[in-house]
């Protein structure tokens, strides 16, 4: 916790950098759903009209903007059908209720003629725009290919088959057994998930007193069923990190700060039995925050100073109780050390004399669960609701931890984090709100 609040100090220092992080997304979502709806009443009167017709003037124009404005936000289009849903630059375009039957309309419609996308990376004009939904009219007896039709053939848009985008879809479910055998996979590994949130919710239960208290080895069990199916099928329970609770808060995290360095060690090549020490010094990290006044972690404005001092103590407060399990051995040993060492920035950042960092100074022996953990900890923290902020995406976590926030963590451990997390580049934002791809 006293990691979270300093980065939200931290992040209220560049609030404008955040705000054009969230506008981006937003304004994609925005024009993606513009572009449906361009594309739904476009192919539907080209039906009854000509595409040269005066009816078609306003509505093409439109159409060319949203398109524009997407290529200049992205530096390119790709539009792609899939399922029941359009893709847009490999984002899901959040669609109301409402707009439901004209995505279905639109769909059936581009499966009929073998369209299932289109890929644009330069303006397009109205003309171009024009022998497109030419494609969808009612007089067209072509055969469509990647450059549309021979009596219309289109320059600037390439056309994505639909049965090619089938054939992609079917590669990711191979057979039908297949998809039984990820669904049973899935739901064991929910069941696991589930199971260790149920441990540690009765844990921190005994430790304030309204239950029996557990010992602290037992959630070895736990912990080791977690590396087992992660060793696996990592990918099965990424996504289970995103199930929170903002009412059990500490029990969560917990639970998934384990979760996530446990992927994370395997990736780094780690063994089973390191990654299951490490997920047990992952559960209790932040084991302290018990001991810490719940007023001060649900407060929603700025702590004073004295608030600040005391949950900054939380460290010393995981250690004490880590020792009071009077199991002192080298696994204990461990824990109590990455419980405090996990708190401790990477580097020492060295700044310039307009107060931008120019280098870090790395720091010396810091261990490698502590680094570890203090990834998986803080993009956690970030990527949940807490009582003075909203829950940030994954890219803008992200985008956070490799920017402001990059002299707490050691940089390679990040990188192979983020591709752990299926991210290869990140896009950060230059004082003038262009974006800048950094890796």
């Amino acid at each position: 916790m006293v990691e979270k609040l300093k980065i939200q100090d931290k992040l209220d220092m560049a609030p404008e950098r955040l705000d054009l992080a969230r506008a981006y997304e937003e304004k994609l979502q925005v024009h993606g759903r513009a572009l449906i709806s361009g594309l739904y009443m476009l192919v539907r009167n080209v039906k009854l009209y000509a595409p040269e017709n005066d009816i078609f003037a306003k509505p093409l124009e439109q159409l060319k903007d949203t398109i524009n404005t997407i290529v200049a936000m992205d530096e390119a289009l790709n539009l792609q059908g899939a399922g029941e849903s359009f893709y847009l630059n490999n984002m899901l375009v959040k669609i109301d209720i409402n707009s439901l039957e004209n995505v279905k309309y639109l769909l059936v419609e581009f499966e009929r003629r073998n369209v299932g996308g289109f890929v644009l990376a330069q303006p397009i004009t109205i003309p171009e725009l024009r022998d497109f939904i030419f494609i969808f009219a009612t007089e067209n007896n072509e055969t469509v290919g990647e450059r549309g039709v021979s009596s219309r053939k289109l320059s600037a848009l390439k056309l994505r088959r639909f049965e090619k985008i089938q054939e992609i879809l079917k590669e990711q479910y191979k057979s039908e057994d297949q998809q039984d055998k990820n669904v049973d996979r899935k739901r064991y590994a929910l069941t696991i998930y589930a199971r260790a949130i149920y441990f540690m919710r009765a844990y921190l239960a005994g430790l304030r007193g309204q239950g029996p208290q557990i010992p602290l080895r037992k959630a070895g069990r736990f912990v080791q069923d977690l590396v087992d199916i992660s060793a696996g099928h990592r990918s099965h329970f990424l996504g289970m990190t995103t199930l929170k609770s903002d009412d059990e808060y500490l029990c969560f995290h917990s639970v998934n700060v384990a979760l996530l360095s446990i992927v994370f060690s395997l990736e780094l090549g780690l063994s089973k039995q390191q990654a299951r020490d490490l997920g047990m010094s992952a559960m209790f990290h932040d084991i302290g925050m018990i001991d810490v006044n719940d007023e001060l972690l649900m407060k929603r404005g700025k702590l004073a100073p004295g608030e600040m001092r005391q949950v900054r103590r939380s460290p010393i407060y995981s250690v004490k109780r880590i020792i009071r399990t009077r199991e002192l051995n080298k696994l204990t040993i461990h824990r109590i050390i990455t419980a405090y060492e996990h708190k401790t920035e990477f580097g020492k950042p060295v700044k310039d004399l307009k107060g931008n960092v120019s280098f870090i100074v790395p720091r010396n022996d810091i261990g490698v669960f502590s680094k570890i953990i203090a990834i998986s900890d803080c993009y956690d923290a970030l990527t949940s609701r807490r009582p003075h902020r909203d829950p940030y995406s994954s890219d803008i976590a992200l985008t956070l931890m490799w920017t402001e926030l990059k002299h707490k963590f050691d940089p390679e451990y990040l990188k192979v984090f983020m591709n752990v997390m299926r991210i290869t580049s990140v896009k950060v934002f230059s004082d003038k709100g262009e974006k800048i791809v950094i890796f």
